[in-house]
């Protein structure tokens, strides 16, 4: 995440800024808060690192969520059910489910010299 704002700034964020940081970083989660089907929004505390950068964003995902008045539940637990809510809360009456594209890692091609090429000397 680029640096937006100094992590020590007293300054507040507007509400502007707090919804381009949101949209930018987080489409889904804007998505789900935006959403008119549910008033509770579950994540998973993983789902975030601990960076400063991280850790503001996580930050700035709640105060979002509170001002656009959703109840914001933080599931912690193993990894695996960072992916399936419903894991989590087998009881619950999940509604829509929003996760964030994560981008892949590109393959990097290691190329190696060939039989012979490595058996001569």
């Amino acid at each position: 995440m680029p640096q937006v704002f100094a992590a020590d700034s007293a300054e507040p964020i507007s509400e502007a800024e707090l919804r381009s940081l949101i949209a930018r970083h987080l489409p889904a989660w804007q998505q789900a808060c935006d959403a008119d089907d549910a008033e509770s929004i579950v994540l998973h505390e993983a789902s975030f690192g601990s960076s400063t950068p991280e850790l503001i964003l996580f930050a700035c995902a709640i105060k979002y969520a509170a001002a656009k008045g959703k109840h914001v539940h933080v599931a912690t637990g193993p990894g695996r059910t960072r992916r399936a809510p419903e894991i989590l809360l087998p009881d619950a009456a999940l509604g829509s489910v929003y996760r964030e594209e994560i981008p892949l890692k590109r393959r990097v091609t290691v190329r190696r010299g060939s039989a012979k090429t490595r058996t001569k000397k």
